[in-house]
């Protein structure tokens, strides 16, 4: 997608801001932090500092600065997701859905999974089911099933619901991952889940 000059210019500070930001540790740049299940690796005293960066940043970007971000590459998607999650941004539920169904570019797909586990409604879990039912159909590789999987059964065991199960239980085009990995990644989602609920504590304007 070709952005105007001045767009692109937008983007590219955006970026800096927020997806490239510095952060303490080996791994620099804070979309790698977020990456996968490594914002729960960090010991002490990265951990609080990541949780200080994620939480203020998620307080103080805009909708339009998400909307931005959510136009551009995996990395910024990533981003993006995250601090959507972390600041319950609801009004972005239907778009982040949109973008998990659709699976334009790999690694974003674990940000968005991450997102709806946040957001942890019924519509939530809707949109999680759809997504992995429209991805498993399709032959192209589906790098984040792990995630979108273990986030459908992290909110089936908040919601009593029981919508993974019905899906991984038929064939698809795809293979679907085994149940010990399964297990693993609901895990893994429950201590994300966990990790943003202690970040945004951190978040300035908070309630005590």
């Amino acid at each position: 997608m070709h952005l105007p000059v001045q767009s692109e210019s937008e983007l590219r500070a955006l970026e800096r801001r927020y997806v490239s930001r510095s952060q303490v540790g080996p791994l620099r740049l804070r979309y790698l932090k977020i990456m996968g299940v490594n914002a729960l690796r960090d010991g002490e005293p990265r951990r609080s500092l990541l949780m200080q960066s994620l939480a203020e940043d998620a307080r103080q970007i805009t909708d339009d600065e998400l909307d931005c971000l959510l136009t551009s590459e995996w990395r910024s998607r990533l981003t993006a997701a995250w601090l959507i999650g972390l600041d319950h941004r609801t009004q972005f539920r239907d778009r982040i859905g949109s973008l998990l169904h659709d699976g334009a570019l790999m690694k974003a797909g674990a940000g968005y999974a991450f997102a709806l586990a946040r957001f942890g409604q019924d519509l939530d879990a809707e949109l999680l089911a759809r997504g992995l039912e429209r991805r498993l159909s399709t032959p192209e590789p589906f790098y984040e099933q792990h995630f979108v999987t273990g986030a459908l059964l992290y909110l089936d065991g908040q919601l009593g619901t029981d919508r993974a199960a019905g899906i991984l239980g038929r064939s698809w085009q795809q293979p679907v991952t085994d149940q010990q990995v399964r297990e693993r990644f609901k895990g893994y989602m429950k201590q994300l889940c966990a990790f943003a609920d202690e970040c945004m504590l951190q978040a300035p304007g908070t309630p005590e």
